[in-house]
């Protein structure tokens, strides 16, 4: 059985792809995550064992990320009151909040 010819007709371009953030992003001591930060978050995980926002719910779960509670993107600073102990799983919904929030303000 014979092959197909081939197809000589120009292909069109692809529009490029929108660069993700993480190929734009600075350092993280530029965004003022340095040494500074590594104490803080020692400091918290220390002070708070366990995740806060479990405590409340009645559930335990050992703390993984010392968290802004309001993030230096939206004004946040970076004293001690500042910090939470959470655990991953509530990182990343809070993270999705923030993230979801942003959008919106940005849209606008």
């Amino acid at each position: 059985m014979p092959t197909r010819p081939p197809n000589l007709k120009a292909r069109k371009a692809k529009p490029a792809r929108k660069l993700s953030n993480w190929t734009t992003r600075t350092s993280r001591q530029s965004r003022g995550y340095g040494r500074d930060h590594d104490l803080m978050r020692a400091r918290v995980l220390r002070e708070e064992p366990l995740c806060r926002v479990c405590i409340a719910a009645g559930r335990y779960a050992a703390t993984e990320i010392a968290d802004h509670i309001i993030s230096k993107g939206e004004g946040g600073g970076d004293e001690r009151e500042n910090y939470q102990g959470l655990c991953k799983p509530c990182d990343v919904v809070k993270t999705a909040r923030e993230s979801k929030r942003a959008r919106v303000s940005n849209s606008r």
